[in-house]
């Protein structure tokens, strides 16, 4: 089955080796799998990478960037598809509605802004979508702590390994997009439906009585 993948990434350029490799090797494997690539269409940094393995191993490439950054010459002309939004709020709407799963490489502020709204949003059960980070030399370490640290002391209900998975490598990232979600239990279906009896909850109500999310 040929899904379409988005990736957020890092558009800095002078990143090391690395996380550019990662990128590269990410590219390839979705178009040697057969998927598509969707992502922020830019030609610099990790994106750029990404999209350029895509194509240079027959894979389609699907950009979404906005006006101000194309008017900047940011972005990837050879795409196979280029939607230009008027914002970065559209930019992301149109990401999400063409994408049937999520993968993070390294990135900054604009990686985590936009994969922290797919985490919020499966946490709502607004989509169920696989999430997946892929681990680079330990980038996401960090978050990963602070995201088992806020499950922990009772701010978040879920975390690696039920609202994320966390890959080590690229085929592992690619792996875990093709095998799906996993279900999330609780007063929902497990499939991002709520339990007809609960639908007025409140949306944070699970702190009330944290055992009902085992």
């Amino acid at each position: 089955m040929t899904l379409s993948v988005c990736v957020f990434c890092s558009s800095a350029g002078g990143l090391p080796e690395a996380y550019r490799s990662a990128a590269r090797d990410l590219g390839a494997e979705l178009a040697g799998r057969g998927h598509r690539l969707v992502y922020g269409g830019g030609n610099v940094g990790l994106m750029g990478e990404v999209a350029r393995a895509v194509h240079e191993h027959g894979g389609t490439v699907i950009g979404v960037i906005p006006q101000g950054l194309v008017d900047r010459e940011l972005a990837y002309d050879p795409a196979d598809e280029l939607l230009v939004t008027g914002t970065m709020r559209e930019r992301k709407a149109e990401m999400d509605a063409r994408a049937d799963a999520f993968v993070a490489l390294p990135g900054g502020f604009g990686t985590l802004e936009e994969l922290l709204e797919v985490l919020t949003l499966r946490q709502l059960r607004l989509h169920d979508r696989p999430i997946v980070l892929v681990n680079v030399a330990g980038y996401w370490d960090p978050f990963l702590a602070m995201a088992a640290d806020m499950v922990d002391q009772g701010f978040a209900p879920l975390g690696e390994g039920t609202l994320f998975q966390v890959a080590k490598t690229v085929a592992e990232a690619v792996d875990l997009a093709e095998a799906g979600p996993t279900p999330i239990p609780g007063p929902y279906d497990g499939r991002g439906a709520p339990v007809e009896e609960l639908e007025e909850a409140a949306v944070e109500d699970w702190s009330a009585e944290p055992d009902r999310w085992k």
